[in-house]
């Protein structure tokens, strides 16, 4: 079984770019969002629209309806609707939150940086990954994103996302 990381295709062809949620706490919108309440993110560059979309500084999901489809009944991701700001196209968009993490990282052959106590930007992010130069997967642990979520937006044919197999 393979296991992916969902990313942003910063190479997209005229891509948009979307800018902070408003009146949100960003850094909170990847794990928890209301699902009653509609959202409103700004256009930062204007181009095309893109199926999944990371915004521009703190990574909050923004997906298509189609993208939304695809994945609907799927445990633990969330989604909420988003007004996009600034689109000249009347397309629905959503943020998605996924709010059932697995903790099904290698540590022990990952090459990873984790928050540090008393970080001076990210304190409340103690003991959390930072970031990876090399992610590896223990399948023991893991019940995540496999190939069966990544055939479901592939058989959709979404935009702008890529698939990292970890």
């Amino acid at each position: 079984m393979n296991y992916y990381r969902l990313s942003d295709d910063i190479n997209f062809m005229n891509r948009w770019n979307l800018g902070d949620v408003a009146f949100s706490d960003n850094w909170e919108l990847a794990q928890q969002l209301n699902p009653e309440r509609m959202y409103e993110i700004e256009v930062y560059r204007d181009g095309s629209e893109m199926d999944y979309t990371c915004n521009e500084a703190f990574g909050v999901n923004v997906v298509s309806k189609k993208f939304k489809e695809a994945l609907s009944g799927i445990i633990g991701i969330e989604f909420a609707k988003a007004s996009i700001i600034g689109s000249t196209k009347d397309s629905e968009f959503y943020i998605m939150s996924v709010s059932h993490e697995v903790d099904c990282v290698d540590e022990e052959i990952s090459d990873y940086q984790k928050f540090e106590v008393n970080d001076p930007v990210r304190p409340d992010k103690a003991g959390d990954y930072r970031g990876f130069l090399k992610m590896v997967v223990n399948p023991e642990k893991c019940t995540g994103f496999d190939e069966l979520v990544k055939k479901k937006l592939e058989s959709a044919g979404v935009t702008g996302v890529q698939f990292k197999c970890v």
